[in-house]
């Protein structure tokens, strides 16, 4: 039996737009609390509190400071039947990544998840992340951001061979995604001299998968969700 490992928060638990957050600069949100109502009032059963899947036109489209970072919530099955067995066996091909065995990991919330780690001798890194053991659910890829194949790398995570996936539009995304986190992480460094400020780009959603970079210092961190949605506040 697989001793079960605790992890941080942050693992695999993605800091991406929110719901109801049309651009950078709109801080209104739609998804906010609704006035209280009494149940003598209600005329039917009170609104589920299940997680709802946002709309593309709610995520944000440009990047943010991390201090401004709303959340999603936990990444779901990409596709019933998904393992990404042989996309992770042709990236890992391609990259030289030396992939673990499968482990059992216990989150913050006692729930329990599968993950297949890699690392490649360049500095490159993957890992996929399993919600019920054994469809995908989630895969982070990082790289640093001045190693000059990094790009390629996270292009490569982009096109994981799950149905619904614009790759074309994807590898779009991402250079357009990279080029303006890179310019925001710049702006900040440049107004508080700090070079390990945090930045988070826009979201692009295709299929059943959303797509969200990361840049903290000097590395970047592509996250790819299933089913990623919005957290009621």
């Amino acid at each position: 039996m697989r001793a079960a490992v605790r992890v941080p928060v942050v693992l695999m638990t993605v800091v991406i737009g929110a719901a109801g957050a049309v651009s950078c600069s709109n801080q209104n949100s739609p998804g906010s609390a609704a006035p209280h109502r009494s149940k003598a009032a209600a005329s039917g059963p009170e609104p589920s509190e299940e997680r709802t899947a946002p709309r593309a036109a709610d995520l944000p489209k440009h990047p943010v400071s991390g201090d401004k970072r709303p959340g999603l919530g936990t990444a779901d099955t990409m596709a019933t039947g998904y393992t990404g067995k042989d996309f992770l066996a042709g990236l890992s091909k391609d990259w030289k990544l030396k992939l673990g065995k499968p482990v059992e990991q216990e989150m913050p919330d006692g729930k329990k998840r599968t993950y297949v780690h890699g690392r490649g001798g360049n500095g490159v890194s993957v890992s996929a992340g399993y919600a019920d053991h054994e469809n995908m659910s989630s895969l982070l890829c990082r790289t640093g951001a001045n190693q000059p194949d990094g790009p390629d790398f996270l292009a490569a995570c982009t096109r994981l061979d799950v149905a619904g996936v614009d790759h074309g539009k994807a590898s779009s995304w991402l250079k357009q995604a990279r080029k303006e986190t890179d310019s925001l992480y710049e702006k900040r460094v440049a107004e508080t001299g700090n070079k390990k400020e945090y930045v988070v780009s826009g979201v692009f959603t295709s299929g059943p998968v959303t797509m969200i970079l990361h840049r903290a210092y000097d590395k970047y961190s592509l996250r790819i969700l299933g089913g990623a949605v919005a957290q009621r506040n």
